[in-house]
């Protein structure tokens, strides 16, 4: 494939993930056991969990000379072989983010998180994408689960990357 320029992914994500996985497993374990006393819903349990273990995943991506590869670690993906997302260098013509919020929206949000109930589990609604701007006229969004600095790394790895090209 060639040499990765860059590699991003979420640390905290993969934690998570494995955590979830090991809880799966822990579940099963206790769950597999009796199976005599209810089959019906050992079964469905026991299916739903094994799916789960199997398609979780983090959000990583790839930055070649060549190309940028968009992909999902799971157990899934690798059993399977489910195609990355690929965008060329050559048919990008900018990367870029979207711009930081302003101080007037910052105050609503400030209030808003401070009014509205904590959630202990991870929103997974809390994705910033990485916008591509392709050479025909076409606005590609890469929408990540990454923070902030790892996908401005991203971009200053391929804007360099499309100037070269």
């Amino acid at each position: 494939m060639g040499n990765r320029l860059y590699t991003g992914f979420s640390v905290f994500e993969f934690t998570w993930f494995l955590l979830l996985r090991i809880a799966i497993i822990v579940g099963l374990v206790f769950i597999v056991p009796h199976y005599n006393e209810n089959p019906p819903v050992i079964s469905i349990a026991t299916g739903v969990g094994l799916l789960f273990f199997l398609v979780l995943g983090d959000d990583q991506i790839i930055v070649y000379p060549d190309k940028i590869v968009q992909t999902t670690n799971s157990l899934w993906s690798l059993i399977f072989h489910s195609k990355a997302t690929v965008y060329m260098i050559s048919d990008i013509k900018a990367a870029s983010l979207p711009p930081p919020a302003s101080t007037e929206d910052m105050s609503g949000f400030l209030l808003l998180a401070f009014l509205l109930p904590k959630n202990s589990m991870r929103n997974r609604n809390d994705s910033h994408p990485i916008y591509l701007d392709l050479k025909d006229g076409k606005t590609v969004e890469i929408i990540t689960y990454l923070g902030w600095q790892k996908m401005q790394e991203i971009v200053d790895t391929i804007n360099p990357l499309i100037k070269k090209g």
